[in-house]
């Protein structure tokens, strides 16, 4: 991985902080959802879904999924796909809490028990945008 990659991979995310995740449903057809990323460390992007929710028994069925946003004006846009590995340890439990307002929120409201951290694995980053003069790029993280 090149630092340079992952910093832009951050950028965008934190740019447009309502990404949107796609997975695989339950029933077996495709669902995008709203999603928030939270933080990067040592070359990892955290993200975290409730335990509570159907995306939380989507994600142990169906553990690739793909996560993207764009840029309306720029016409930008980043797909990430990976594999979801839920690492329910303390330290990175409050990382996560604390780096969204919206979480804290949450938490404040139900607790923090059902809040469950997970990070991707198999990573591959596109970055592309609908403007020709910006060439594609792909690359794994």
């Amino acid at each position: 991985m090149i630092r340079a990659e992952m910093d832009l991979v951050v950028e965008m995310l934190h740019a447009y902080p309502m990404q949107y995740i796609g997975v695989i449903g339950r029933d077996g057809r495709p669902k995008v959802k709203p999603f928030e990323f939270k933080y990067e460390e040592d070359g990892k992007l955290w993200f975290d879904v409730m335990k509570h929710q159907e995306t939380y028994r989507e994600l142990m069925e169906h553990p690739y999924v793909e996560i993207t946003v764009a840029d309306r004006e720029t016409t930008q846009w980043i797909r990430i796909d990976g594999k979801v590995r839920f690492v329910d340890l303390g330290d990175i439990k409050t990382k996560v809490i604390a780096s969204s307002p919206v979480l804290q929120k949450v938490c404040e409201r139900e607790g923090s028990q059902n809040v469950i951290p997970f990070t991707l694995d198999e990573v591959t980053v596109e970055m592309a945008s609908l403007d020709t003069g910006m060439e594609k790029r792909v690359f794994a993280l």
